[in-house]
Order: structure tokens, then C-alpha cells, then sequence
């Protein structure tokens, strides 16, 4: 379970560092642009057999998504609990392979910049046209799929060498 905090914690610092150095806005989002930590509980899920233990790395890290990076207050919990009941159903009907963890990270990403577009657009509060909303999710199509792809080779290396099961 330690290499997975680890790897949330550097999926987390990940967001923050490309932030830092990408220009994004709504209106020209980057294409190295993308939900890292999002990313890591895809890649992550698998791995566990204890949803418990699952949710222990889910929450605090929809708390820090909160706190740092979106100001808001408990959307992120919200959102990544409702992406995790989502995949944990595709999960039972998809095998997992190079593949499906992209198709389910993008989808992942589908939800969350659909849901809080949603949200936001029901609260009032700080909308955008749904045109730019087609234009974030087609950005962060490319980086999704390379960071998945390097996680989930890399999590697996780490994971086949280290440990033999599944998290329980």
C-alpha cells in the first residue's frame, strides 16, 4: 500500500507542477494538461481488494484536490467517489489491460470535467460555454493516455516485483 500513497502523492505533485508551467485557461486549454491524481486512482483501483483501504488514499486526496488546487469545498470528494462507483462497475465487466485502463481514464476524465461543468452550471457559479467544455476534454485526451500508459507499466513493474496479490 506504500508504493500507492507514493504514487498518489507524486500523481498529486504532478498536478501542481504542470499547472505551474502550462498557460491554461478555458478558452485555450493545454494539451499537457490532464488530472493526474484522477489518473492514479484509475491505475490504482485494480490493486485493491479492500475498498476500505481504497477509499482511505480516495478521500484525503479529494480533500487536497479541494483545499489546493480547486478552492472548493468537498466537490472533488464527491466527484471521485461518484467516478469510483462508476469504474468499480466497468471494473467487473472489463478485464484489465493497457487498453481498458486508458478507456477507463478517459472516461474518468469525461465525468469529472462533465460533472463539475454540471454542477458549476447549476450553482451559477463561474460557468463557461459547453463549447469549451468539448475543448478541455479533446485537450486532455493526449497527455490522459501517456500518463496512464507510463503509470500503469510502471505500477505494475513495481507491484509484480515487490508484491504477489492484491491489497487487502
Amino acid at each position: 500500500m506504500i508504493v500507492m500513497i507514493i504514487y498518489a502523492i507524486i500523481s498529486f505533485l504532478f498536478d501542481g507542477l504542470i499547472s505551474n508551467y502550462t498557460s491554461i485557461n478555458i478558452v485555450n486549454p493545454s494539451y499537457l494538461r490532464t488530472i493526474f491524481s484522477l489518473i492514479s486512482l484509475v491505475v490504482m483501483l485494480s490493486y485493491f481488494e479492500n475498498n476500505a483501504k481504497y477509499l482511505k488514499i480516495l478521500i484525503p486526496l479529494g480533500i487536497l484536490f479541494d483545499i489546493v488546487y480547486t478552492n472548493t469545498f468537498l466537490l472533488n470528494i464527491f466527484l471521485f467517489l461518484i467516478i469510483y462507483l462508476i469504474l468499480r462497475k466497468i471494473d467487473f465487466y472489463i478485464p484489465n489491460n493497457v487498453f481498458t485502463i486508458n478507456l477507463k481514464s478517459l472516461i474518468a476524465i469525461c465525468i469529472y470535467h462533465s460533472l463539475s461543468y454540471l454542477i458549476l452550471l447549476l450553482v451559477h457559479y463561474n460557468t463557461y460555454p459547453s463549447n469549451s467544455l468539448l475543448t478541455i476534454l479533446s485537450h486532455s485526451i493526449i497527455m490522459t493516455i501517456i500518463y496512464t500508459t507510463i503509470s500503469y507499466f510502471l505500477i505494475k513493474k513495481i507491484y509484480s516485483i515487490k508484491y504477489d496479490k492484491k491489497i487487502k
